[in-house]
């Protein structure tokens, strides 16, 4: 345990672990020079003397810097090891020399890196050469000391390969888990989004409808309490129907039913067929529909939307237009284009058919912009406020239904 302990200190600690390594060999290397190691009575060693022992210290201390400065490290260390060679110093030899060149190899990122290590071998083979010509070393001796140190360099550049390899699948994995939560952020937003401005059609559109018929109600009970009656039944199918697209729009949020707890069922999506019954809905609106018929046949996510967006048109008219003497609705396609126009006389410019914090008008770009469309909404010439959506459909599919056979969810 005390050992895996030191290792996993000298790990967490590489300036620390340098250090030691770098004193371990200046000590080496200072006790070989003091003490001797047998061979000076062969090699005519020089003794130790004042200059010698500060010259063997070069030679080793620099070691401690191999991390943060592996190409002057090395370097310092070629020279302080060439004079001691010229000078026969003794100590622990090529030693912490190689410890650099390793180092050269593993930690030097540098551009010129390549340089500096032809350089730094250039200067270890000319002192080799100089020691052959002077005859102090054998050629064997020169061989496998070049071996050793171009051994060590290429250690340590595979080392330093393998690391950033390492280092590069982390950063990808990282970035990859940085990405699928950022998709799953977005696709979150964008359902919540999306749920948000069907609740918002669904229930600006019919309470809309319910306070208006309520208000023309409660003024029309004292003097005629039939066509009261009449209005409180059709602020109760309005409310029903409310109830109903709300259950099939919250039905999608169930992610898993409970065992004992079916989901709601879900009703067919409303589409182009379904625009006639959203104007009956309000008979004190005068809405005069006009629908061509290349227009039946869209595709269901046009159709879904489509509705959705002439839904709050009128919404905003019932909300916001004031007394109105007219509306007009029209669909057509024209050149693979969808054009959707509704048109309204009230008031006009001197309101904003949308509150600041209303999701209407924002909600009707969101779904056209879905579609590849382009949406505008402002006053119009000659007073009234008008809605203008255009949807690319190309060629309509036949004259069929508007309106989905099966069973859906809300778009």
């Amino acid at each position: 345990m005390e050992r895996l302990w030191i290792v996993r200190w000298l790990r967490e600690h590489p300036r620390g672990a340098d250090a030691i390594l770098a004193g371990v060999l200046a000590a080496m290397s200072v006790t070989i020079h003091l003490v001797g190691t047998g061979f000076g009575d062969v090699l005519e060693l020089q003794d130790p003397t004042w200059w010698s022992v500060p010259l063997v210290l070069a030679a080793s201390v620099p070691v401690a810097w191999r991390r943060s400065a592996p190409t002057l490290t090395a370097y310092v260390i070629v020279i302080a090891q060439s004079v001691m060679e010229l000078a026969r110093v003794e100590g622990t030899g090529w030693l912490p020399l190689i410890v650099a060149v390793y180092s050269v190899g593993a930690h030097s990122d540098h551009p010129r890196r390549p340089v500096a290590s032809g350089g730094l071998l250039v200067a270890i083979g000319t002192l080799l050469v100089s020691g052959v010509v002077l005859d102090e070393i054998g050629i064997g001796t020169v061989l496998g000391t070049v071996a050793v140190v171009v051994a060590a360099l290429l250690f340590g550049d595979n080392v330093r390969r393998r690391r950033q390899h390492l280092d590069d699948l982390a950063e990808r994995a990282e970035r990859a888990e940085r990405e699928q939560e950022l998709r799953a952020r977005e696709r979150v937003r964008d359902e919540r989004t999306r749920i948000a401005r069907e609740l918002h059609d669904v229930v600006a559109h019919s309470v809309s409808v319910m306070i208006i018929q309520a208000g023309a109600a409660r003024r029309s009970l004292p003097e005629r309490p039939d066509d009261s009656v009449a209005m409180l039944h059709e602020i109760e199918g309005s409310g029903r129907r409310a109830m109903e697209e709300l259950r099939r729009v919250l039905g999608v949020l169930r992610a898993e039913a409970d065992e004992h707890d079916e989901p709601a069922p879900l009703g067919p999506q409303p589409g182009i067929d379904d625009l006639p019954a959203l104007v009956a809905d309000d008979p004190d609106l005068p809405v005069a529909l006009s629908i061509d018929p290349d227009v039946h046949g869209l595709p269901q996510g046009v159709a879904v939307s489509v509705y959705r967006l002439v839904q709050e048109a009128l919404t905003n008219i019932r909300r916001h237009a004031g007394p109105v003497d007219r509306v007009e609705v029209t669909l057509a396609v024209v050149d693979g284009l969808l054009d959707v126009v509704i048109d309204d006389d009230g008031r006009g410019a001197s309101v904003d058919h949308d509150t600041p914090d209303g999701f209407g008008i924002a909600g009707m770009h969101e779904r056209v912009q879905a579609l590849g469309g382009t949406v505008t909404a402002g006053a119009r010439r000659g007073g009234g406020w008008r809605v203008h959506a255009r949807v690319p459909v190309g060629r309509p599919a036949g004259r069929t239904a508007g309106r989905p056979s099966g069973r859906g969810v809300p778009a």
